[in-house]
């Protein structure tokens, strides 16, 4: 029997959490990596650089490589001493090759080889660009980072990419032949929509027969989800594509206080789940929460003093998020709910 093909988008943790919960099961996975993010150490490359962002296709590298492999620590090893506090090893690699092979395709093609990783990554483009936001007084900010520290906060009244790039050609083709098509958690405004932006991206969706699945966020974003509730991501996403997706996959259980307080000093609070009477998606609940009993302040820690880093300690459980997109993965379009 074929394995069911799964299309991920997204960026950032909550796509790398996805693509290990999924890679635990029998399925054929691409993952359409966002190229947009100008925080952290890839953001000071591509400042350097002038490239695509690298990081988070090595997070999605890291994930789906054999654990044993000494390449798979390589790339997600970070200095901790004097001016290369932060530095990631695995984002330098990354770089290195894309000179040497000319597009970020081509180097994650390269990785992915040497990892003997079993799936395809693509970048959304192999082109370089920014995403921008015209806010409701008028207002346009340029890159993620600058967006989310806007002040006021003015609502976003509309996002776009500068410059407009064409979506990587393979792409459209995975999203083609795909079985599903999962939206990530993640950098909502700036991660997720700023990954279906790319010329030809949303015409491949909607014209896609593939069940699209949404993951949505634990926790609001401080300068893009303030006070957004569960209704609100979906309702954004089914702005751009033309329709709201088929399933919408919410986590019931609230996170720990301890981990809960040091979010409220950042400004975010868990997603508000208002989806009694959603009509025309079926909503999962489900408890995804990593255990409770999990050392993440340790685990999670980034290393570095660079000026853009968010909170990644409240985390979906692969184990459990991946039992449920199988779940649904093996289910028809018009199918029963997991």
């Amino acid at each position: 029997m074929r394995r069911r093909r799964v299309v991920c988008i997204g960026g950032g943790t909550g796509q790398s959490q996805v693509l290990r919960a999924l890679s635990r099961h029998p399925l054929d996975i691409t993952a359409l990596v966002g190229v947009t993010d100008n925080g952290g150490h890839s953001g000071l490359l591509r400042e350097i650089f002038g490239i695509p962002q690298v990081g988070d296709v090595r997070n999605c590298l890291a994930s789906l490589a054999d654990d044993s492999n000494l390449f798979t620590d390589l790339l997600q090893y970070r200095f901790r001493e004097g001016s290369l506090d932060g530095v990631s090893l695995g984002n330098l690699l990354v770089v290195a090759l894309l000179r040497l092979k000319g597009s970020l395709s081509a180097a994650i093609d390269a990785l992915a080889r040497q990892l003997g990783v079993p799936h395809r990554i693509l970048p959304v483009s192999d082109s370089s660009t920014h995403i921008c936001a015209e806010l409701a007084d008028g207002r346009v900010v340029y890159g993620e980072w600058e967006i989310m520290q806007r002040e006021p906060r003015v609502p976003v009244r509309r996002l776009f990419h500068h410059p407009a790039v064409d979506c990587h050609p393979e792409a459209v083709r995975a999203i083609a032949h795909a079985d599903m098509i999962v939206f990530c958690p993640g950098s909502f405004l700036t991660g997720i929509i700023s990954a279906i932006l790319p010329r030809g991206i949303q015409t491949a969706i909607r014209v896609s027969r593939a069940v699209k699945a949404q993951v949505c966020n634990i926790m609001t974003q401080p300068g893009q989800t303030d006070d957004f509730s569960a209704r609100d991501h979906a309702e954004i996403l089914a702005a751009y594509l033309g329709s709201p997706p088929d399933v919408f996959v919410v986590n019931s259980r609230r996170p720990p206080e301890p981990w809960l307080r040091l979010y409220r000093k950042e400004g975010s609070t868990p997603v508000r789940l208002d989806l009694d009477g959603f009509r025309g998606i079926r909503v999962v609940r489900r408890d995804l929460l990593e255990p409770a009993g999990k050392d993440v302040l340790t685990q999670y820690v980034r290393s570095g003093s660079f000026r853009r880093q968010g909170l990644h300690f409240i985390r979906h459980d692969p184990e459990k998020l991946g039992r449920l997109l199988y779940e649904v993965a093996k289910s028809p379009a018009t199918g029963r709910s997991p």
